[in-house]
């Protein structure tokens, strides 16, 4: 029997933040046809895809032309006449049954192509596109427009709720929760934290995520540093790279915590479960940026309480569906330093049934197998649904 044939689309395949893509990928493989369309190519050595398709803007005529056409038309994003015809082609010959847009430019953009062709129309909203991008007024009318016409995905119920307030009809949305390979990120058993801190034995803090502002690390070092006067046979590591590792670096010598936190720089998958095997605390200060940047649920969280990890983020976004303060991690509001390191002295006092919760919640709610199944709904509804 043939697999029906949908394309995935974005402006850019792959960047490494969003291997979550990838894994949707390859999770559906066997169900359905799958091609990318994508107007940048970026790690495709790391990515591989049998089925890409790309068209960048190439010439300065065809950008100028592109920008004068968005600003006459009041659009925020708009493939070229050159783009257009190309993934056209590309969506007749192939017979593609579905397009699954990736973020909300990327739906944007291919909008009035697949509604040429009648083609059933998903678009995944990820963060900023349902946070930072909603400040701008084209972005927001031209939102109406794919609400009309597209079935929305969010990955988080905060998102959904986000997109109603901006007339996005509830009866096209699913809240889809994007997972993660449980079966990688595998449980340990660990000493329980009070036993540990009742030996003084080392305890082990990690935080794994691009050192962007939306990340939090320097009020995760601010409270660190407090935590220190309370238990200091503790360690701080801090892995990934991004534009304000340095001033990070920084922060902590004028912190004297040299001695205390390690920066490792980028790490490979087997790099990240192997520093979750040797941790005890994992540490995730989310917060809105200045410029409204949010995030979604990070699948690191998820990943780190399938390996048994206590965990300690904030109540930001969609991450309280995922972490229920005091059941199956910790909360704290934004940039509460004081509140931070209350939360960090009182793990020291937690067994492990914590720990436990964690992963079975984790494992019922977010496993990428059980969520991928889901996808894989959505997408024949969508494809025999109206548009």
């Amino acid at each position: 029997m043939s697999k029906e044939t949908v394309a995935i689309y974005q402006q850019e395949y792959l960047t490494i933040s969003m291997t979550f893509i990838y894994r949707q990928l390859k999770g559906l493989d066997e169900e359905f046809k799958l091609l990318v369309m994508a107007n940048r190519l970026n790690n495709v050595d790391i990515f591989p895809w049998e089925y890409i398709y790309s068209q960048p803007k190439r010439s300065f005529k065809e950008k100028a032309i592109n920008k004068l056409y968005k600003l006459i038309k009041s659009k925020y994003a708009a493939l070229s006449n050159q783009q257009y015809n190309y993934y056209k082609n590309v969506l007749i010959n192939e017979n593609v049954k579905l397009v699954h847009a990736h973020f909300g430019p990327s739906g944007l953009e291919i909008l009035p192509l697949v509604e040429e062709l009648g083609i059933p129309l998903l678009v995944t909203f990820h963060g900023y596109d349902t946070s930072r991008l909603l400040q701008n007024k084209k972005y927001v009318r031209q939102l109406k427009e794919l609400f009309d016409y597209a079935y929305i995905i969010t990955v988080s119920k905060n998102m959904r709720d986000r997109l109603i307030q901006y007339g996005a009809d509830p009866s096209r949305m699913k809240v889809h929760y994007i997972g993660a390979p449980l079966q990688d990120f595998v449980f340990h058993n660990r000493k329980a934290l009070n036993e540990k801190a009742k030996n003084n034995e080392m305890i082990k803090f990690l935080q794994v995520s691009n050192f962007v502002e939306k990340k939090g690390h320097k009020y995760t070092i601010k409270a660190f540093r407090e935590f220190l006067n309370v238990y200091p046979n503790s360690r701080l590591i801090l892995a990934g790279d991004g534009p304000l590792r340095n001033s990070m670096e920084d922060l902590c010598n004028e912190l004297n915590l040299n001695n205390y936190v390690q920066f490792v720089g980028k790490v490979t998958k087997p790099e990240v479960i192997k520093l979750m095997k040797e941790a005890d605390v994992f540490l995730h200060h989310s917060v809105t940026a200045e410029n409204g940047d949010q995030e979604g649920i990070p699948t690191v969280l998820m990943e780190a309480m399938g390996t048994g990890l206590t965990v300690i983020s904030t109540y930001h976004s969609g991450i309280p569906e995922l972490i229920i303060d005091g059941y199956n991690g910790f909360l704290v509001h934004e940039k509460d330093v004081t509140g931070y390191v209350e939360k960090l002295k009182h793990v020291l006092n937690t067994d492990n049934s914590i720990r436990k919760n964690a992963y079975n919640y984790v494992n019922k709610n977010f496993n990428i197998q059980i969520q991928n199944e889901e996808l894989a709904d959505i997408y024949r509804f969508v494809m025999n649904s109206e548009c």
